[in-house]
């Protein structure tokens, strides 16, 4: 078949991450709330007829240059995974206008990979009904972690184990402004969980009991203002101390005004929260040598 198709990957962001411990096979067990934002990429599938599997990306936009347009890049195993599972022979073109900084724990890797999944399932009319998405989240947790959580519909996800157990925290919540600032530095996920101390148990439950207010607190569409206070972030501790950048650019924002100010995921942007869009611009705007975005709670 001949197609085309336009779809848009998210970005992630943070409210909450706790790491309860390190398990047998070298990853962490975690605790985390993870909302979707109106920051992402634009990705353009086209698919026609071959007698074997072609893929060709293309990286463009602010933050392509730097990635490789080969098998290597997680799209292209994205769509190759696709065709091999379906056992789908055709010739696949993919460009991917890159707007979510990298190295940035905002998920863009990962949003691309499951949107490039989504995107080929509707371009070749496959249902996704229950087993249908339990075959893709398989797929999508074998090209990382983060992956399942951008297959799923809804904007605020609960993810538990190695972020592979996901509840979905339905809420209509009215989204502040996000000002996500990234410090043009990548921050490496595997280095921030090795440097890791692990809190005591007491703080442990502490942290959980405050994700859990969270939760509910989203889920009552409860403003940002009732529970900002609690949002965390465990790798914090040792990114901070080793990325001044970072340490500063989070002081910064602090500073600067923004209500509530947390690290995502293992860096390197830094996420502020501002109910008053006209004082999130002030703010931005006296941000200097860094990339600065505006964003919201996306909604699919």
């Amino acid at each position: 078949m001949n197609g085309e198709i336009s779809v848009f990957a998210p970005a992630k962001i943070n409210l909450f991450l706790e790491v309860l411990g390190k398990r047998t096979d070298g990853y962490h067990e975690i605790d985390t709330l993870f909302a979707k934002i109106s920051l992402g990429d634009d990705i353009k599938i086209s698919v026609e007829p071959s007698k074997e599997v072609e893929i060709a990306i293309k990286m463009r936009g602010p933050y392509g240059a730097n990635l490789k347009e080969d098998k290597t890049n997680l799209v292209y195993k994205a769509a190759l995974a696709f065709f091999e599972f379906f056992k789908i022979k055709a010739k696949c073109q993919i460009r991917v206008e890159k707007n979510i900084p990298l190295g940035a724990g905002l998920g863009g890797g990962s949003s691309d990979a499951a949107s490039v999944l989504l995107g080929l399932c509707s371009l070749y009319n496959i249902e996704l009904n229950s087993k249908r998405m339990k075959d893709l989240n398989k797929l999508g947790a074998k090209l990382g972690a983060d992956v399942p959580v951008f297959l799923e519909k809804g904007t605020f996800f609960r993810a538990q184990g190695i972020g592979e157990k996901l509840t979905l925290i339905k809420s209509n919540i009215q989204s502040p402004t996000i000002i996500i600032v990234y410090p043009k530095i990548a921050s490496n996920t595997a280095q921030a969980y090795t440097e890791l101390k692990l809190n005591s148990n007491t703080k442990k439950l502490t942290n959980i009991s405050n994700l859990n207010k969270i939760v509910e607190e989203v889920k009552k569409a409860c403003p940002i203002a009732m529970w900002g206070s609690l949002i965390y972030n465990k790798l914090e501790d040792g990114v901070l101390s080793r990325l001044e950048t970072i340490k500063n650019t989070k002081d910064q924002l602090k500073a600067l005004g923004a209500d509530f100010v947390v690290m995502s995921g293992s860096g390197s942007s830094v996420i502020g929260f501002v109910q008053d869009n006209a004082k999130a611009l002030e703010i931005a705007k006296k941000i200097k040598n860094k990339d600065v975005f505006l964003a919201h709670f996306w909604r699919a």
